[in-house]
């Protein structure tokens, strides 16, 4: 009995361990698509369908061109994970209706791996190979819209995205973020958490595995490691009681820097 027990005992010891260290950051690495069911029209906004490359890979990402009459700025929009250039928890169909009637004018893009761009063979990676989908955006609107002032947007993931895009040397005139996710283990567990009910302690081996075999950024290179670094005007906006994205780090980061204003 006792050797049946303790058969079990590592039988379950080593299943605990392929969910944590294996299964749940490959769910997370290859989460499902949400399909886009929307479009600029539903609000009343004339666009234009666009195609765009990144430098890494022959990849087509798709996006939506809202142009702004006698536009005084363009806008960049990078959505979170598992989400997609609609980004409709956010709402932002209206948001990009807003913006044009202001006289922005926006462009919105399907990260990689996500809506209906192409997938690569890593997976989300938390803007560790998504920056380069942000880098080919900024390129884009350079050539549709030249000496115009270019604003990148990020919520969640695609504030990451963002930050990591300009560590690797994007230029823009200002980033906005929208509870960004800035700590690669946290945003994991959590994320988990709010899908799943278990608590984010109960996955914390997943958050350590994410990074240490799955490729996601690493603590010292992480979104919250870069944007200690930037110097471009930042706004940055946080929900306090958002599930995924804790509010701490990004205070923090605030406190720290003065080209950073915490909405």
């Amino acid at each position: 009995m006792k050797r049946v027990l303790a058969a079990l005992a590592l039988l379950l010891l080593a299943a605990f361990l392929y969910v944590q260290l294996v299964e749940i950051p490959r769910q997370v690495r290859y989460a499902g698509r949400t399909p886009i069911t929307s479009s600029p029209t539903d609000v009343g906004l004339a666009f234009e369908a666009f195609q765009i490359t990144p430098a890494d890979a022959d990849l087509a990402l798709e996006g939506w061109w809202m142009p702004a009459d006698n536009a005084t700025a363009t806008l960049l929009f990078l959505h979170g994970g598992t989400s997609n250039r609609d980004s409709r928890y956010f709402l932002g169909l209206e948001f990009y209706r807003a913006l044009v009637d202001a006289g922005i004018a926006v462009a919105a893009i399907d990260l990689r791996n996500h809506g209906a761009s192409g997938a690569d063979t890593t997976g989300v990676q938390f803007g560790r190979t998504e920056y380069r989908d942000a880098a080919a955006l900024v390129r884009w609107a350079r050539e549709k819209t030249p000496g115009q002032p270019l604003y990148l947007m990020g919520i969640s993931m695609g504030g990451a995205t963002a930050i990591h895009a300009l560590a690797n040397g994007v230029q823009v005139d200002g980033l906005i973020l929208l509870d960004p996710l800035l700590v690669t283990n946290e945003g994991l567990t959590r994320a988990v958490w709010a899908v799943s009910g278990i608590p984010p302690w109960l996955v914390s081996l997943a958050g350590w595995a994410a990074h240490t075999w799955h490729g996601f950024p690493a603590p010292g290179a992480q979104a919250l490691d870069l944007a200690a670094d930037l110097t471009l005007p930042v706004l940055a906006i946080q929900d306090p009681g958002d599930p995924v994205t804790p509010a701490k780090p990004l205070v923090a980061l605030a406190s720290r820097r003065d080209n950073i204003e915490l909405w």
